[in-house]
């Protein structure tokens, strides 16, 4: 038996992938502006930006990735993208106020049991 995807798994995916975009425009801002101004700092204040944007780089970066494989395995059906996705929407909690509407709405869609039932139908 097939189950017809349900539309808000769409309206989900979509966030995803808008999140992950934007996620991407956050790296190349920092790669491209951020990383090459620490050459005028000296000293601490170098070592310190170097690990400041380097943390921050590597948790846009999880959210980047963590975003594409959630919208990806929505769109699929897929039982690890409704897993990706609910990492995605408690980390989308901090980002007020879009991401946190967001992050509510995914939370509580995706734990419900009839959105559950269609991603363990295979």
């Amino acid at each position: 038996m097939h189950m017809k995807r349900p539309d808000d798994i769409l309206i989900l995916a979509i966030w995803q992938f808008f999140a992950a975009v934007l996620s991407l425009a956050g790296v190349l801002l920092i790669s491209l502006f951020f990383l090459p101004a620490m050459a005028w700092l000296y000293d601490y204040a170098r070592t310190g930006a170097a690990w400041g944007l380097s943390i921050l780089l590597f948790f846009i970066g999880t959210y980047l990735l963590v975003s594409l494989i959630g919208g990806i395995g929505l769109l699929n059906g897929r039982e690890y993208g409704r897993l990706f996705s609910l990492y995605q929407a408690g980390a989308s909690l901090l980002l007020f106020p879009l991401g946190t509407a967001a992050g509510i709405f995914g939370l509580i869609y995706l734990n419900r049991q009839d959105t559950r039932m269609y991603f363990k139908k295979l």
